[in-house]
This record gives structure tokens, sequence and C-alpha cells, in this order.
């Protein structure tokens, strides 16, 4: 386990270099309900993003298990308590949506400013699920997406937290996924093999144009 105050967090995976800017992870997450993007484009986005080198090309990386593995472990390594048997899979964030609050946020209780900071996707993580609930604008709102209506309450007490639900409401996912199914990568060998066809198109255009 990785101590954050004991510990320099980690840049790489089982030895392979990984891209750990906090807006990496912001990145794959708005990914993943990106409903104008396939499967295969959103899989390598999420190559591209995590270990692409300075000129954008792909370095040595994990396939097959392994990648589902580092893309995890990149992803969720940060989080040290039990995970719970909870099988609820609503979202109460979203990292578009929620943009400007979790930019003040982080201005005014850490002095962060995230249009330029340099921070590691873990500390990101550690920094902003531990906020001070009354001082967070985001956890207020995470807070009204996720209050229940109780049958003891009033009518107008209902009538105001579903007004604030539907205010702050975020559009969910059509299909519950399994971990294993968000893990997975369809078809590699053939995604790659496109990427590098694509490449290839791409650099005899180049020549053609400088002709």
């Amino acid at each position: 386990m990785n101590n954050v105050m004991l510990d320099n967090l980690p840049t790489e995976w089982n030895g392979y270099k990984v891209n750990t800017d906090f807006r990496i992870g912001m990145q794959i997450y708005i990914l993943q309900y990106d409903k104008e993007m396939n499967e295969y484009e959103k899989t390598t986005s999420i190559l591209y993003l995590m270990f692409s080198d300075e000129y954008g090309e792909l370095r040595d990386h994990p396939q097959y298990n392994e990648l589902n593995e580092c893309i995890s472990w990149y992803l969720n390594g940060w989080y040290h308590d039990n995970t719970g048997s909870s099988k609820n899979t609503k979202r109460f964030i979203d990292y578009d949506v929620d943009q400007w609050r979790i930019y003040a946020d982080f201005l005014q209780i850490y002095g962060i400013d995230l249009s330029v900071a340099d921070m590691h996707w873990w500390k990101f993580n550690g920094l902003i699920w531990n906020m001070p609930r009354r001082l967070s604008s985001l956890m207020e709102v995470i807070e009204i997406r996720q209050k229940k209506i109780e049958k003891n309450m009033s009518s107008k007490e209902k009538d105001a937290i579903r007004n604030a639900q539907n205010k702050y409401a975020l559009e969910q996912p059509e299909k519950e996924y399994t971990s294993e199914e968000k893990e997975k990568i369809d078809d590699y060998d053939r995604m790659m093999e496109e990427i590098r066809k694509q490449k290839e198109t791409e650099q005899e255009a180049l020549k053609q144009f400088k002709k």
C-alpha cells in the first residue's frame, strides 16, 4: 500500500510508465459516458491518455488482463477503505457538469488553481473526496443527489428535495455494467493493428501533401 505521507506517488505500474496527471483520470471517466463514441474509440483513447509519450506515440504498455489490472489500479489505487457490498451504480458526480463547483472548491479550500495545477490523479482524489462537506459546493450537491425521500417528510420537504434533485440531476447509464465488463478491452490485437494502419495512412498522406 502506498502512503502519501511517506512515499512518492507512483508513476509506473509493473515497470510500465503511466501518465498520472489528474486530467487523465478525469478524461477517462468522462469517456465512459460519451454516447458519441463506441467502445473501440473509448479504448483507443484510454490507451493514448495513459501511455502516450510527449510526441503522442504509444509507449510500451501492459496487454490483455494486465492492461485491465493497470487501468483499475490507476483509477482506484488511491482508495484504501473497504468498498462494501453496495450494488448502487448511480452517478453522483460529473467532471463536466460539476467543473465549476470542483474548480471553486479547490481554489477556496486548498488554494489550488486546477487550471494550472500539476497534480497526481491519486492526490486529486484524496483531496476532492475529503473536502469539508459544509465548505464544499460539490459535496452539498452530491448530498442532494444522494438524499432519499422518507415517508415521514412533509409534502413541502419532499417537493423541495425533488426540485433540488431535478436541478442537479445527472444522466444515468442505460445499462449497469459489472467491473469485469468495464475493465475488459475487446479485440485488443485488432485495435492495435487498426491504430498502426491509421498511423501509416496519416504519414503517407503527409508525405503526399509535402510533395
